[in-house]
């Protein structure tokens, strides 16, 4: 029997590996130890590392990628690729995911919530009836404690979704879950909200008793999951979803709490693509309501968007690639301390930047450490702007390349600009054939709503300069937040009931991008030109394919 021991945090823990084909990433999941493998153990993504104290295994190929020489000595390997064969002892690194998750939101709450208090509209009273908020997000959780009876935002609770260490999309969830995972992603995901409701009632001081209803939202992905459904139809075509109807049930069956006797509820979905998290932000934006038309765009890997009004909607999702979130690009992050968020041109001429994390007064540049979706937005614009790339994207042959360095372990590549385009296209053209689809015209959109936190801080004036959003609706472009949370609160307070969620299924048409010969068109000529005039006609078919099969596969 081999034995071994890993240190996280002082704890140790002992785990038994008797079946030699199961590498460590694998022992680890099943031991619920959380590990970050976005690429779900394919041996691509190079985040899961772990450091040997003894007994380490001999370097891979995947190892040298990813890793230094220096690392490899001092016992770092990554954990996917690892098949220990005698007793050893490693250690679990300090997770970057946990330093920092929808801060910005949870602050932005935490000031409303104080506000009201000092108000005496958040007062608590004795036996006050509450209800939770959830929204379940493939990369981040969040939940919203509000007080039914003053309905009034008591408190906030974010985690990192723990369901990362078997992949950071949907499709490599899916495939975990079709290869014998499902009961342990369910179990991953019922204890990461689990704790977040626990952490809920501990900051209010309340009992389980008083918490009386429950709403959560997710993507259709996400839902199916919590629920425990096959996957087995999810990921192939012609991707069909088991439930995409409004779950009610107890804590109990949904989340595994028995000692908490509440009712959950689980808001309905449109398509495979297009889930409870978009209708959520449907219904608190009112779409369903409105005369005129609304875009709302939820900018990620998965770019979900609608158009409609209360006659009509016009729903789908386009595969954008992890761009945005930090992957593909070669310093590119997700939005943590230290990474570069926002990018501008000083007097110099030398891009200046700032850094998440960065107080007033302090200067942490020199510790910048990578470059997130919004600051590869404005930097983008600003080379465009300064002539550095011309208008198809292409450095000038001063950085042409080595790339255009921001900071010392922070550089921008050409590859990097093409995956930024290639992603910009895809919202771009899910946005453009969506307009064309109802029949209307640019002018004839009233307003433009930018959800999530990427959509928070982006800077609008950018994005509409390089294309990403229509340069017509950049005066009508607002961001509008967390509309999940927002959305699901709406119904919690019974403010949209289930009949008018209902109704919005039946109005709701969604596209298929993978049958829209123009959302080709876009994605590969309009954005690539100046690439594709380096590739032969049968590489660009390959592209064009490849493309076709990611568009409908998130």
């Amino acid at each position: 029997m081999l034995i071994c021991c890993f240190f996280k945090v002082k704890e140790k823990m002992i785990i038994d590996r008797s079946k030699q084909q199961k590498n460590l990433l694998e022992m680890l999941q099943e031991k619920n130890e959380y590990i970050s493998a976005p690429c779900n153990g394919n041996g691509i993504c190079g985040k899961c590392i772990v450091r040997y104290k003894s007994g380490a295994t001999e370097p891979t190929k995947q190892d040298r990628e990813f890793l230094s020489e220096k690392q490899l000595e001092q016992g770092y390997r990554l954990a996917c690729q690892s098949y220990p064969t005698e007793e050893y002892k490693v250690e679990i690194p300090e997770l970057e995911e946990t330093i920092e998750v929808l801060s910005q939101w949870e602050n932005q709450r935490t000031e409303e919530i104080l506000k009201n208090t000092a108000e005496g509209t958040a007062e608590k009273t004795e036996n006050a009836l509450y209800g939770i908020c959830i929204d379940i997000g493939t990369t981040t959780l969040a939940a919203l404690l509000v007080n039914l009876e003053t309905e009034a935002d008591c408190q906030t609770a974010v985690s990192v979704n723990h369901q990362r260490a078997y992949g950071s999309d949907v499709l490599s969830r899916i495939s975990a879950s079709n290869s014998g995972k499902k009961w342990e992603i369910q179990r991953c995901i019922r204890q990461d909200l689990q704790k977040l409701i626990r952490e809920l009632l501990q900051k209010e001081k309340i009992t389980e008793q008083q918490i009386q209803r429950i709403v959560i939202a997710g993507n259709t992905t996400m839902c199916h999951l919590l629920r425990g459904f096959s996957c087995e139809t999810l990921g192939v075509a012609p991707f069909l979803p088991v439930d995409l109807s409004w779950m009610e049930g107890s804590a109990a069956d949904f989340l595994g709490m028995k000692e908490l006797d509440t009712k959950v509820v689980i808001l309905p979905g449109i398509s495979a693509f297009v889930g409870a998290d978009i209708m959520a932000g449907i219904a608190k934006m009112n779409m369903h309501r409105s005369e005129g038309y609304h875009l709302l765009l939820d900018i990620g890997t998965n770019g979900e968007m609608v158009l409609g009004n209360c006659r009509h909607m016009y729903v789908t999702s386009t595969s954008a690639g992890p761009a945005f979130e930090g992957g593909n690009i070669s310093c590119g992050m997700a939005s943590i301390p230290g990474v570069i968020s926002h990018v501008f041109m000083e007097e110099t001429g030398k891009a200046g930047f700032q850094v998440i994390g960065e107080t007033d007064g302090e200067n942490k540049k020199q510790q910048a450490i990578g470059i997130c979706g919004t600051g590869m937005i404005d930097l983008v614009y600003e080379l465009r702007e300064h002539q550095m790339i011309d208008e198809h994207g292409t450095y000038s042959d001063l950085y042409f390349d080595t790339g255009y360095e921001l900071a010392e372990k922070v550089k921008f590549t050409q590859n990097d600009i093409r995956e930024l385009q290639m992603a910009k296209a895809a919202i771009r053209a899910g946005v453009d054939i969506l307009v064309k689809k109802a029949g209307i015209t640019f002018d004839e959109v009233d307003n433009c709503y930018l959800a999530g936190g990427f959509g928070t801080k982006i800077d609008i004036k950018k994005a509409a300069g390089i294309g990403l959003i229509p340069k017509e609706l950049e005066m009508k472009t607002v961001p509008v937040g967390n509309t999940v949370l927002a959305g699901t609160k709406e119904v919690l307070l019974g403010r949209i009931s289930k009949d008018e969620l209902e109704k919005i299924q039946t109005m709701a048409d969604v596209i298929n991008l993978a049958e829209e010969n123009d959302y080709h068109l876009h994605v590969f000529c309009d954005e690539t030109r100046p690439l594709l005039q380096f590739l032969s006609k049968r590489q660009i078919k390959i592209l064009v394919l490849k493309r076709k099969n990611k568009s409908v596969i998130i």
